[in-house]
């Protein structure tokens, strides 16, 4: 059925009946708000919120960027960055998913409403509001209950468009009600729905476009006399996709072409995700494989009770389904294959429910009945021990607090940086940040985005101007793009701390002042290895850290590698801080040096608040093997340096 008869059966049951189903409906919203507000926030942030939260708290203009280098548009980022004014606890974030779920739930009857009948469109709203995978994913800083709201729109006033009639008339074998339907002027609302509801989904999730290709073939084949119109229809959302198109085409395709070596789709590869990717479009994860047979055994049934109609009811709910089955299994050549990517084919799903539930009410009560204890069945066990527990797709352990206790452990301060190589980190880093923590940035080396190196460089550069300590969480340490970023800090800053912690190395480096006090001592360690020139950075105002600038080079071949030292002590002789690397923060061992090549070697040196005055400053190598020193002409086993403002 289409609009024009729903109303006028809406109208047939009576003023009594109509407020029944709105209290119906209200129900329905209420318990689909409270599954998904149940024990919100009983689940700490997963690396995938952490993303959302880093890149939401970054400028709108930067969020566009970074979305262009990504596998996500930016509307979501952008709703998100508006709604973080509330707060950054885990309630709060989600809670924008939760409102984007229930609301999902009215639209779902409106759109089966308008597809079929007031009945079906109720029933679909049922099941969208126990639905396990949309309780899910209203749960967690992500957009993909946005999307679904955003189709359920697009499909209400498109189906609106294509289903325009002037009421029903009686089939002459069955008795029941049809529709007739006739070229009758489209309604401007019926329009922009479908414009908002389908733009609003592309600039939320890309692989929206998946069941709004299906749309538009189901609406070419349903309503053939007007081609014209749905072209514009159409034509109408991609004009207002376009701008987004123009901006990120070229990164999504390098992305695309860097995963896949520019090769081509291979189809029978597919079979596995396209069989993934139904499970996850039931979401019977929790009872397995019988909750698919069991949703396709209910909508068997409903086709054969309703075979006459099963056709024009079910051709859209199918096309939406392999379209997205398909479609993701071969994304997945390019990108990876994810449970939570088949969202987009949730709503026809419901709408399948919706129709062939309806078809068996119509037929006989008792069956009814009995197709949806089964599906309550297979849906109870998956929504009560597996939704609220959040074990979809986290495949390691991940504690969300881990950099933000560390840093504080490592005695990073406010007027310190931290600089994430992902804005994962950098996001559950904010979610525990306290006026006590340092500020953070980002050069962005790692999965899913690894922006240009000058791009990154530049951004921790702007970072040190301002910040005479510079702290970096590197997610995975010097491998792949992140030894770059390693490189240029050690050759530009000067590094004073390192520390592995599980599969993260955290860096601490001075950045310095400009007052520097410069020798050239020219002292010879061991015969061989000599010193020509130091310069030393003193603290000043903005913190107590010294940075210390080197020049060596070898006389002759170096056999052993050398580790040099700098330590600051107070004029009792107590160690107050120190620095040991191998020359160039371990990256020219003295063993590869080649005779009468000049190595520079940066140290710095992070002094405790109460450091004492005046201090000592000592440079020196020693073998990393024995710890022997190397020792100078007069016996000495260190050299020391000036230091401005000692006093």
């Amino acid at each position: 059925m289409s609009s024009l008869e729903n109303v006028e059966s809406w109208r047939s049951i009576g003023s009594a009946a109509n407020h029944t189903m709105k209290t119906a409906l209200l129900g329905l919203t209420w318990l689909a708000f409270a599954l998904r507000v149940y024990q919100l926030a009983s689940t700490t942030l997963s690396w995938d919120e952490g993303w959302s939260l880093g890149l939401s708290a970054l400028p709108l203009g930067e969020i566009n960027r970074i979305t262009a280098l990504d596998v996500h548009p930016p509307l979501y980022y952008d709703l998100l960055k508006l709604w973080l004014s509330l707060g950054l606890d885990e309630f709060a974030v989600r809670f924008l998913s939760v409102v984007a779920g229930t609301l999902a739930v009215p639209l779902a009857y409106r759109a089966g409403r308008a597809w079929s009948d007031y009945r079906a469109g109720w029933l679909t709203a049922a099941y969208v509001a126990v639905a396990p995978s949309l309780v899910y994913y209203s749960q967690v800083t992500r957009m993909f209950a946005l999307s679904v709201s955003f189709l359920f729109l697009a499909t209400w006033g498109l189906v609106s468009q294509v289903y325009r009639y002037t009421g029903t008339q009686v089939h002459r074998e069955t008795g029941s009600k049809v529709p007739v339907y006739l070229d009758t002027c489209v309604p401007v609302y019926h329009w922009i729905l479908f414009v908002v509801g389908a733009a609003g989904a592309l600039y939320t999730f890309y692989y929206s476009a998946l069941v709004l290709a299906a749309m538009f073939i189901w609406a070419l084949i349903a309503a053939p006399r007007r081609t014209r119109s749905i072209l514009v229809t159409f034509g109408a959302v991609g004009l207002v996709y376009l701008p987004w198109v123009v901006y990120a085409a070229g990164p999504i395709l390098a992305r695309v072409g860097s995963r896949t070596g520019g090769g081509s789709f291979e189809l029978l590869a597919t079979w596995p995700a396209i069989r993934a990717g139904l499970m996850a479009l039931v979401f019977g994860y929790g009872v397995g494989w019988i909750a698919v047979y069991v949703a396709a055994a209910v909508i068997g049934i409903g086709l054969i009770l309703g075979v006459r109609h099963a056709g024009r009811a079910l051709l859209l709910p199918l096309l939406a389904v392999v379209f997205t089955l398909v479609g993701v299994a071969a994304g997945a050549q390019a990108h990876m294959f994810a449970a939570r990517y088949v969202i987009v084919a949730s709503p026809f799903l419901g709408l399948a429910v919706g129709w062939t539930l309806s078809a068996i009410w119509q037929r006989s009560r008792a069956l009814f009945a009995l197709a949806v204890l089964a599906m309550a069945l297979t849906t109870w066990p998956t929504l009560d021990g597996y939704v609220y527990a959040k074990l979809s797709e986290r495949l390691d352990p991940f504690d969300p607090s881990a950099d933000w206790r560390t840093l504080q452990s490592l005695g990073a301060r406010a007027d310190d940086v931290v600089v994430f190589n992902v804005l994962s980190l950098a996001g559950t880093y904010a979610r525990y940040q306290t006026t006590a923590d340092p500020t953070w940035s980002y050069a962005l080396r790692w999965d899913p985005v690894i922006e240009p190196l000058e791009a990154a460089v530049d951004r921790v550069r702007q970072s040190a101007a301002t910040h005479r300590r510079v702290w970096v969480v590197l997610y995975k340490g010097t491998y792949a793009g992140n030894a770059a970023l390693k490189t240029w800090l050690d050759a530009e800053l000067y590094p004073a701390f390192g520390q592995w912690e599980q599969d993260t190395l955290y860096l601490g480096y001075v950045s310095p002042d400009a007052r520097w006090q410069r020798v050239t001592p020219q002292a010879v360690f061991g015969d061989n290895l000599v010193l020509d020139s130091a310069a030393v950075s003193m603290p000043g105002d903005r913190g107590q850290e010294i940075a210390v600038d080197m020049t060596w080079h070898a006389r002759a071949l170096v056999e052993r590698d050398y580790k040099v030292f700098v330590h600051a002590y107070a004029r009792d002789g107590t160690l107050i801080a120190q620095h040991d690397a191998f020359p160039a923060n371990d990256s020219r061992p003295t063993s590869g040096w080649v005779p009468g090549e000049s190595i520079t070697d940066h140290h710095g040196l992070f002094l405790p608040s109460n450091s004492p005055s005046p201090l000592r400053l000592v440079v020196g190598l020693y073998d990393r093997a024995t710890g022997e020193r190397l020792r100078l002409a007069n016996g000495s086993d260190a050299v020391e340096l000036p230091m401005a403002n000692n006093q």
